[in-house]
């Protein structure tokens, strides 16, 4: 690994040691070092160091079984990868964008061509279903191939003459260096869409995903960089090492990369009071922060709503991905003279819930059985925890419980499964009531009408709310006033179509495209120009 000019190789821990790897022949196995702690890659090497502290990369389904050790990268592990990012920024700005273009097109092909392992991978490490690591693979390839267009497709505009003597035209340029913060529950979509849209845009990247999902990572990494390497090499070109950093970490290594001078843009996805705290800190600084946070979602069932089709979005919405999606549905507001009937089916409805390993066969017939729904374990022993200790201190607060699944024997000991939760009862003064559950639990409460509906939505923050009715001006009513950034009609909320308009807004996000071709703006500033000239006289 080349270190920046005046720069050393030292850790916080010790000497970091790089480990040489050929770019352009992809392996996407786990980079570890003999002690099984999982390598960071910073200036184009895989970096082997001695790391204070770690964190073990359990298996969600089965918290004996560990793979490898995740380092607490330190404050100066995130200064060499910054300064190689800025290093390498001086290069790669001046990129063209066919090139740019055409290796990114290069590797959605790859990706494709390992649809297995990525899915193998992410089912393994966050511990979701097949079916779910399925749609996350198809939502990644659907986001690459929207954003791969872009490096050529970037323009600026040119302006009428304003004055005699001045011509005027904006052009758009890359920000400079990218600390992008990506989470542990869509491991392959966001940070694909997020570092190949940096990219692309021609800028630099230092990205520290979740702790939880290193293995997925080095894999992102790894993929990103074969497909610059075998661009590089089929167009005769010499890239600069540091385009594509990764540091592994939690708090620490996220706090240091945020305050990182060389830093310019900072993409965050994760939960709203680290968001909250990343922008705070970071906007003072005066870089450019995108955060995507969520809130509190809503499902809001109409008098004159399909019962039956409410009653499977709203579980639906409640066990994907266990709960834990920016997207997830957290509460149901039930016209009153329907909440009964609602209530009723769902309770029906809800020993449909299987809970199991991600991989299991259970599992994967539920996701293919109309009457059943998969329930795969949290992604750690803390989410689960957190979790209860919320479910639990609402009760306390007066919530009702109105079902609780039962786990099959073994699974609570074993994994991080929480049971399917149903409560009623959640007024302000209760816990469920702003915080969100980010697991499978989820609220009924009994509203007047839609205009009560529309005002409880309006005063929460949160991404989502849908509304199941088969009057078209309710809906449409729904539509106009509420204050959400996706709105769902007759459907369960989840679940995002690449090339379109996603991001969270009004608390809940910075209101930034999450999925389609604007993606690239962020890290992007407009330059204008100013130009003056003499001007010819007319023709007598």
């Amino acid at each position: 690994m080349r270190s920046p000019p005046g720069e050393g190789n030292e850790s916080e821990g010790g000497k970091m040691t790089p480990v040489s790897a050929n770019p352009t022949t992809l392996d996407l196995t786990a980079r570890k070092t003999s002690a099984e702690v999982y390598m960071p890659y910073i200036g184009g090497e895989w970096v082997d160091g001695d790391w204070k502290q770690t964190y073990d990369n359990c298996d969600p389904a089965n918290r004996s079984v560990t793979w490898g050790k995740v380092p607490e990268c330190s404050p100066q592990d995130v200064a060499e990868a910054a300064a190689h990012a800025s290093s390498a920024f001086n290069t790669w700005r001046f990129s063209t964008g066919d090139f740019r273009t055409k290796a990114a097109y290069r590797l959605t092909g790859m990706l494709k061509d390992n649809e297995d392992f990525f899915v193998g991978v992410m089912t393994k490490e966050m511990g979701k279903s097949f079916f779910d690591s399925r749609l996350d693979f198809i939502e990644a390839v659907g986001v690459c191939e929207a954003v791969a267009p872009q490096g050529t497709s970037i323009k600026g505009v040119t302006y009428q003459k304003l004055t005699p003597g001045l011509s005027m035209e904006s052009r758009l340029a890359p920000r400079g260096v990218a600390a992008i913060i990506t989470p542990f529950n869509f491991p392959l979509a966001i940070p694909l869409a997020q570092v190949l849209s940096a990219i692309i845009s021609g800028c630099t990247v230092v990205w520290k995903p979740s702790h939880l999902v290193p293995e997925c990572s080095q894999a992102i990494c790894a993929l990103i960089e074969c497909a610059l390497a075998q661009e590089a090499e089929a167009t005769g070109l010499e890239l600069p090492a540091g385009i594509l950093n990764l540091v592994h970490g939690d708090a620490q290594t996220g706090d240091a990369l945020i305050r990182e001078p060389a830093v310019q843009t900072i993409s965050f996805t994760g939960s709203k009071t680290v968001g909250d705290r990343v922008d705070s800190t970071a906007s003072g600084l005066g870089k450019r922060v995108m955060k995507e946070v969520a809130g509190i979602n809503f499902f809001y069932v109409h008098e004159d709503a399909d019962i039956e089709r409410a009653a499977r979005n709203f579980v639906y919405g409640k066990t994907i991905t266990s709960g834990q999606r920016c997207s997830s549905i957290q509460e149901a507001l039930v016209d009153s003279k329907v909440e009964p009937e609602f209530t009723a089916r769902v309770l029906e409805l809800a020993p449909g819930v299987v809970h199991g390993p991600g991989g299991s066969e259970e599992i994967t017939a539920a996701d293919t059985d109309a009457d059943s729904w998969s329930c795969p374990p949290l992604v750690s022993e803390d989410q689960r925890d957190r979790l209860a200790a919320l479910v639990e201190s609402s009760i306390e607060h007066g919530a009702e419980l109105l079902y609780q699944a039962q786990l099959p024997d073994g699974l609570a000991q074993n994994g991080n499964y929480f049971p399917f939760t149903l409560l009623t009862g959640v007024d302000e003064n209760n816990p469920l009531y702003s915080q969100e559950a980010f697991g499978p639990a989820g609220v009924i409460r009994a509203v007047e009408d839609m205009r009560e509906a529309i005002e409880l939505i309006n005063s929460r923050i949160g991404i989502v709310a849908c509304i199941d009715s088969r009057d078209k001006s309710a809906t449409e009513n729904f539509i106009e006033q509420v204050l959400r950034t996706r709105i769902d009609d007759g459907r369960h909320g989840t679940g995002c179509f690449f090339g379109t308009k996603f991001g969270g807004d009004r608390g809940a996000g910075s209101g930034n495209p999450a999925l389609d071709a604007d993606m690239v703006n962020g890290y992007l500033i407009w330059k204008t120009i100013y130009r003056s000239y003499d001007e010819l006289p007319p023709a007598n």
